[in-house]
């Protein structure tokens, strides 16, 4: 959990507090879900708002039909999005019910038909739900925007309408991150609208701002004593349940796989015979095939032979109690692991850190940029970029000179 999020977890914590509200099923049911939020921004990268807690919503959100007490946990889950969301932005002032209104859509029947069919088209590229729904939510948006400028006819928008769409105020506060991705979003819809002969000749997908400040946080990795710990097993608890975790541990750490993976590998997914190991990635729907390191595959053998639950279920970690089940979304693994180590060796105890980890090594090693984000399983290899700050070494080879803007040292003072 990143400490602007766990920050604010606290602060909206108290201010519930400070309503009166004493009930311990109330708290116990949002630290749980500010848990299970926390590890979604982790494995995606990405930071706190209310798109992104209502798109982690629309991930858990229950099979139709929902029973009673799925309904009654998804209402609670919402209520907890809402009091984050509120909180991080200054309004939350009192307890109180967040009802689960129905997406805003525009009113146009013409914009409605647009918006369906270009819903069709991302579930016949295989699409996850959550991506639809989020494509979908900005594209509505959009529309939502053109009526209230009196644009009804798709016909009428020019480029003005798609740079104004971006200078609203609702986006003036925004992180650059949630910015780029509902332009990201939004250029796919304009490029569908293109492509569909549409709007053509007009090109409103070029209008698409492309450049956003970025807020650039130095990136937090495990110490050269941590990784050392880990990889020999100096610190892998006792008895099964252990051997798991410490299994789990390498091929986040080894291989620089996100913790949604693991959890979600199949046996089918190891090809023991060529030491490699093949799965389609839960974020981003693309098939990865990596190699099955000596250790990694040394452990996942040990695991599975001689710890791992008789089971019917194909998926290689599992609860070590009855049912035996794949491990549950909101298991604490990396951080109960981790936490034998000291702040200066591992700043955070999550799976993230072992990812990056294994990036920022990989750099430090001079390893093809290319090469490294095809095997942390990223789309854009410029993505890396962000661990460069934690090659110490090479960074400084960065450094400018400060010739031509010499000071005396009274001026310092």
């Amino acid at each position: 959990m990143s400490k602007d999020f766990d920050q604010l977890t606290r602060e909206t914590h108290e201010k519930i507090k400070e309503f009166g509200i004493k009930s311990s099923t109330v708290f116990k049911v949002f630290n749980q879900a500010c848990r299970e939020i926390g590890w979604y921004l982790e494995d995606n990268d990405i930071e706190f708002s209310l798109d992104n807690g209502l798109k982690w919503l629309s991930e858990v959100l229950p099979d139709q039909p929902m029973t009673s007490s799925q309904r009654n946990m998804h209402s609670t889950r919402h209520r907890v999005v809402q009091l984050l969301s509120e909180c991080q932005s200054g309004k939350l002032s009192y307890w109180k019910t967040y009802w689960q209104k129905p997406a805003a859509r525009p009113k146009n029947a013409e914009y409605m038909q647009l918006l369906c069919a270009h819903e069709q088209k991302l579930k016949a590229e295989g699409m996850a739900k959550s991506t639809i729904s989020s494509a979908i939510h900005v594209g509505s948006d959009f529309l939502i925007y053109l009526e209230a400028s009196g644009k009804h006819e798709i016909q009428d928008i020019d480029l003005c309408d798609v740079t104004g769409y971006f200078a609203q105020d609702k986006y003036a506060g925004r992180k650059s991150g949630g910015v780029k991705a509902n332009a990201y979003k939004l250029k796919s819809f304009l490029a569908f609208l293109e492509e569909t002969g549409i709007v053509s000749q007009k090109k409103l997908s070029m209008a698409v701002p492309k450049v956003f400040a970025k807020q650039v946080s130095i990136v937090t990795v495990l110490s050269d004593k941590a990784v050392s710990e880990l990889r020999s097993g100096a610190v892998k608890p006792e008895g099964d349940v252990g051997f798991r975790n410490h299994t789990t541990m390498l091929l986040a750490l080894r291989l620089g796989i996100r913790r949604s993976d693991i959890f979600k590998l199949r046996l089918a997914d190891i090809d023991w015979a060529n030491d490699s190991m093949s799965f389609v990635q839960q974020k981003t729907g693309v098939p990865v095939t990596l190699p099955l390191l000596p250790d990694v595959g040394n452990a996942l053998m040990e695991y599975i032979l001689k710890y791992r639950p008789t089971s019917s279920s194909d998926f290689v970690f599992l609860r070590n109690n009855a049912p035996h089940q794949a491990l549950a979304a909101d298991s604490e693994i990396a951080k109960n692991y981790l936490s034998v180590f000291e702040s200066e060796d591992c700043p955070q105890k999550g799976f993230h850190i072992l990812r990056r980890t294994f990036s920022t090594k990989m750099l430090q090693n001079n390893i093809p940029r290319s090469v490294i984000s095809s095997a942390a399983g990223q789309l854009d290899p410029n993505s890396i970029d962000v661990y460069l700050s934690a090659d110490e070494k090479n960074m400084r080879k960065c450094a400018l000179s400060l010739k031509g803007i010499e000071c005396a040292r009274g001026d310092l003072r």
